[in-house]
């Protein structure tokens, strides 16, 4: 893939469950993006040994592409020594903090998209983090607001004036909106209002992106600064690959392709039944013909 020279950056999205070593493999060999940002690695109660911090980063440092490492938790303090720790050990492009993830589990722990139940303390919970980094390294990963996207208006501004956090990626839904339908004007009003009140600090739009002309229009009627594409890029392989290379196949083409260089890497039984959900969905002639030969 060669190097984004669109005037706003591309982004593949973390998920959670599908990052692993064979799907990494399966993206790098046919070069369907140009950076990585990883999925969670969730702290509890201690950093993990150097060994463990070395293996979870390890797929997508292999790819000698920037990789982002995300982190995710409710202890800034332990975030941010083992944000730095991550650092030391891996060279790793930058650290994001996720505060964005809808799962009913991770929010009720309080981590994740739960971190937002309390706005107002957003900012500090950030400028804790980044006191352990150097300069410039810490993003974070989060949404409109918990059950309203007001919540934005106490947040970003806090964010956008202390210099904690150097980028911020932006999911319009709600942490209780989850991955519902919305309309696209709305989705667009937030994102341009999120622009605003980030200041400086660059947004970059994240959520149902799944083309290369919807992703310019984002960018035009926003003002952001880049998008991430995470669920529609995994319906459309080549979707990232498109900004740069005009010959790269059809989203039904690339599809095929991806699935099987997942097979060539070793993905099988329920890992690749799951792969092929995301592909082509559940009432698809190509899931239903897998689940019937399995």
């Amino acid at each position: 893939m060669k190097q984004n020279c669109y005037p706003f950056e591309i982004w593949p999205g973390p998920m959670e469950g599908v990052g692993k070593t064979e799907f990494v493999e399966a993206v790098n060999t046919l070069k369907l993006c140009d950076r990585w940002m990883t999925p969670f690695l969730r702290l509890s109660g201690a950093i993990p040994a150097e060994r463990k911090l070395r293996e979870f980063a390890a797929d997508y440092l292999d790819s000698r592409l920037p990789v982002t490492i995300q982190l995710m938790g409710t202890d800034p303090d332990l975030l941010g020594k083992c944000a730095a720790k991550m650092l030391e050990l891996t060279g790793a492009a930058g650290i994001n903090i996720n505060m964005g993830c809808p799962s009913l589990r991770v929010v009720k722990n309080g981590g994740g998209g739960g971190l937002l139940k309390k706005p107002e303390q957003i900012a500090g919970f950030c400028r804790t983090v980044a006191g352990y980094l150097p300069p410039e390294m810490l993003s974070v990963k989060i949404r409109a607001g918990y059950d309203s996207p007001e919540d934005m208006q106490i947040y970003l501004p806090e964010l956008a004036s202390d210099g904690a956090v150097s980028k911020i990626f932006f999911h319009y839904r709600t942490v209780t909106e989850n991955y519902s339908p919305a309309p696209l004007p709305e989705r667009e009003q937030r994102i341009a209002a999120a622009v605003k009140l980030a200041g400086q600090v660059p947004v970059i739009a994240n959520g149902d992106i799944s083309s290369v002309e919807d992703a310019e229009n984002v960018c035009k009627v926003t003002q952001c600064a880049g998008i991430m594409t995470a669920r529609p890029w995994m319906r459309d392989p080549f979707l990232l690959r498109r900004f740069t290379d005009q010959t790269a196949p059809d989203a039904a083409t690339g599809r095929e392709l991806f699935f099987a260089e997942l097979q060539k890497q070793g993905v099988s039984g329920g890992a690749l039944i799951e792969m092929a959900r995301m592909l082509w969905g559940v009432n698809s002639k190509n899931f239903l013909q897998l689940i019937a030969n399995c």
